[in-house]
């Protein structure tokens, strides 16, 4: 089997507590089977303040404490059971985050999330073509799917991350032609024809309307309680946001960079889970509608602020994805609504 990632994985190293963020707050942390046998068989103080501090059940976890913060997270933000037991003793969900993973026939993809303060910046900063490298690991199984249709995906999602990276176009445009291709690609792939094909312009394509999304964003289950009425406080902004348009591309000329390595993102990490279901629009959608509210909220932040700092954007890209990449019930929100806008 190959497990295929993204270069710039390589890059990713935990900052731990120079962290502006904390991956051990604000969380349920589940504990998986064997991760949770180990626990129980440690013995000592520390021992028993570890067990002390779960919650067993059909899924066992950790009793968060005020604020939501992991129980065996010390003062310096720093994870006591890293310390005491060692690095392979952290549970499956901690081992893995910010890592992401899918699973194809003789192939496991993956890569970081924008979830992470860390690999955002990584991911955002980038400033060299999107590549990917290839290892061999142990076989592993995977949901059945239709050959023809996988080849037909993985080819059109190439070609996908290619166009979005023709800087001869602005990303918008870039975006707006890819989603076009996308629905042309759907109805082929629902009409059984798996030829590929190559995008075509369209100026007539926009992208998902700001002040829609922003207003559908505001209603989703928010992971920080604040979240929805700031939403809500940047869609006041609309009127101000567009006449200000201008001003703001040309004092922030890296954000189409930031914004295409974003939408590069959205697509390798999303776009081939439509093998399984044979419906991947949405998961373009979910792309352009992504980049949209992330662009939108940054200019919210330069016309209050006069200034767009990278760190703004990583910030922005993060706290986007914690609200909605993390919550499969606010991803299959904004994946029904790629058919209801």
């Amino acid at each position: 089997m190959i497990l295929r990632m993204p270069d710039y994985c390589s890059d990713f190293r935990c900052t731990a507590e120079k962290c502006t963020d904390n991956c051990c707050i604000g969380w349920e942390i589940d504990i998986d089977d064997n991760t949770l046998d180990y626990y129980r068989s440690v013995e000592g103080d520390f021992g028993r303040r570890l067990n002390e501090n779960i919650s067993f059940g059909e899924t066992s976890s950790f009793k968060l404490l005020k604020n939501d913060r992991c129980p065996l997270l010390n003062e310096r933000n720093l994870c006591d059971i890293f310390t005491e037991l060692g690095e392979e003793h952290l549970c499956q969900i901690c081992t893995d985050h910010p890592r992401y993973f899918e699973w194809f026939k003789g192939v496991k993809e993956g890569g970081t999330g924008l979830g992470c303060e860390e690999s955002a910046r990584i991911i955002i900063t980038q400033d060299k073509k999107f590549s990917f490298t290839e290892t061999v690991i142990p076989d592993d199984d995977c949901e059945d799917y239709s050959d023809a249709l996988y080849d037909f995906l993985y080819k059109a999602r190439e070609i996908i991350i290619t166009y979005l990276q023709d800087r001869n176009l602005s990303v918008y445009e870039r975006i707006s032609d890819v989603l076009s291709y996308a629905e042309e690609l759907q109805y082929r792939s629902d009409n059984g024809e798996y030829e590929p094909f190559k995008i075509e312009k369209d100026r007539d394509r926009k992208l998902p309307d700001e002040e829609k999304l922003l207003s559908f964003f505001s209603e989703l289950e928010p992971l920080d309680p604040k979240r929805p009425e700031y939403l809500k406080h940047c869609l006041s902004l609309a009127d101000d946001v567009k006449k200000n348009r201008d001003a703001f591309r040309n004092s922030v000329p890296d954000m189409e960079r930031y914004l295409e390595n974003i939408a590069v993102y959205f697509i390798w990490r999303y776009f081939m889970k439509g093998v399984f279901s044979e419906e991947f629009y949405s998961y373009v959608f979910f792309m352009a509608a992504g980049v949209s509210v992330i662009r939108y909220l940054c200019e919210c932040i330069y016309l209050e602020n006069g200034t767009l700092t990278e760190m703004d954007v990583i910030r922005i890209a993060k706290e986007y994805s914690k609200e909605t990449e993390y919550s499969d019930d606010n991803v299959n929100a904004v994946l029904d609504l790629a058919y209801n806008i």
